[in-house]
């Protein structure tokens, strides 16, 4: 056993300094302030010294359920048609008075997102859009460059965003830990160092940055925001936070260094969670009006190896970018920057609804997205499946 503090052992040699242990008059408070103690891991100290054990923890492991994992992959093809013939069905229909009738803006977006899903060429991709037709989902098969040319629709942006959310919506009750993180989608492109040098004014984009939020249990993504590739993180930090709390109950939320900041911390506390967001080096816990980064700084300093246990479910988010990208790839393949966008935001559409099917046959989750589709600006509640997901 360990040696136990007691108010007598308050002094410890350390390289020839004298350091106070807390005791009953000098306090873990006073004990993180003494400026010799500055960013020591607390813990670590106490068990260099034999005042503390070092405890053994057991590896975490995760049973799959391979029946309901095997039915869910044989059956998925069939049930995303279902889905996302559900989603595309609360999209408003465009009103044309004047000019050649347009293609309905619902079975254009399904056709954008089925082709994303195929992962095939436009072309390819329209023997799949032809079952789709036999099996309801659209009234005809639109021409492969009509579905490229929606691609490059900036309205689309809006709708996709909240298809995603309204996407996330089925699983409110089992998500309340979320994972903030951003990662690149590569173009098929490339620029050279003559583009930059001669032409200045002139923005050439290599690759795009997908802000994501998602759950810690199912990796189901609640909020995503697209930038230019060399966009920092830390800013798209409360816009993702804020949009997830408006339909989730938000009680933890993990992130990076990346997203350690005063006012970052404080967005979290303030909608009722824990941030468990680590900090840099060097950093002092003074609040500066932020109340958030002094409690946590406090806990991060006293508590770090419970702090890092929470921390680490920010590998959640990681985790969904490899499922992202090993699935429909990390590649896009428009020159456009808003059909780039478009895509990516497809991927992510595909994403949860796969997450969707899975949760579906593991727990026998009901979709029901008529009651929340109101909520979003850019789409109405009128939807034309009915409920067939028990």
């Amino acid at each position: 056993m360990g040696k136990n503090l007691t108010p007598n052992s308050d002094i410890v040699q350390q390289e020839n300094k004298s350091l106070p242990l807390p005791n009953e008059q000098n306090d873990w408070r006073n004990f993180l302030n003494d400026p010799q103690m500055e960013g020591t891991y607390i813990d670590q100290f106490l068990r260099d010294r034999g005042y503390k054990e070092e405890e053994r923890k057991e590896r975490r492991t995760y049973a799959q359920n391979w029946p309901a994992y095997n039915e869910a992959q044989m059956r998925e093809k069939l049930l995303f048609l279902d889905i996302l013939g559900e989603l595309c069905s609360f999209v408003p229909t465009e009103k044309r008075t004047v000019g050649h009738p347009r293609v309905p803006l619902q079975e254009m977006i399904f056709s954008c997102v089925l082709k994303v899903y195929e992962q095939l060429s436009s072309r390819r991709v329209n023997s799949d859009l032809e079952i789709a037709r036999k099996m309801g989902h659209l009234n005809h098969t639109p021409h492969f460059n009509t579905v490229l040319n929606y691609f490059k629709d900036p309205k689309l942006v809006p709708i996709l965003t909240n298809l995603i959310q309204l996407s996330a919506l089925p699983l409110k009750n089992l998500e309340q830990t979320f994972a903030v993180d951003a990662s690149g989608l590569s173009t098929a492109f490339y620029s050279r160092w003559l583009d930059y040098r001669f032409n200045g004014d002139k923005r050439i984009r290599d690759w795009l940055k997908v802000h994501l939020i998602c759950g810690a249990k199912t990796n189901i993504v609640t909020h995503v925001v697209i930038t230019d590739g060399k966009r920092a993180d830390s800013p798209r930090f409360p816009e993702l936070v804020k949009e997830t709390a408006k339909f989730f109950e938000v009680k933890e939320i993990c992130a990076d260094k990346g997203y350690s900041s005063r006012d970052n911390l404080q967005t979290v506390w303030d909608l009722g969670g824990i941030p468990y967001i680590p900090f840099r080096s060097g950093v002092t816990g003074k609040s500066r009006g932020h109340k958030a980064w002094r409690k946590m700084f406090l806990w991060f300093q006293l508590h770090r190896e419970k702090f890092m246990d929470s921390y680490h479910q920010r590998s959640n988010a990681e985790s969904t970018f490899s499922m992202l990208k090993r699935k429909f790839q990390n590649k896009l393949m428009f020159k456009k920057e808003v059909g780039q966008i478009n895509e990516a935001l497809a991927k992510i559409l595909c994403h949860n609804i796969c997450v969707l099917i899975q949760e579906l046959h593991e727990t026998g989750l009901r979709l029901e997205f008529a009651e929340s589709a109101h909520l979003f600006p850019t789409l109405h509640n009128n939807s034309a499946i009915s409920q067939k997901y028990p």
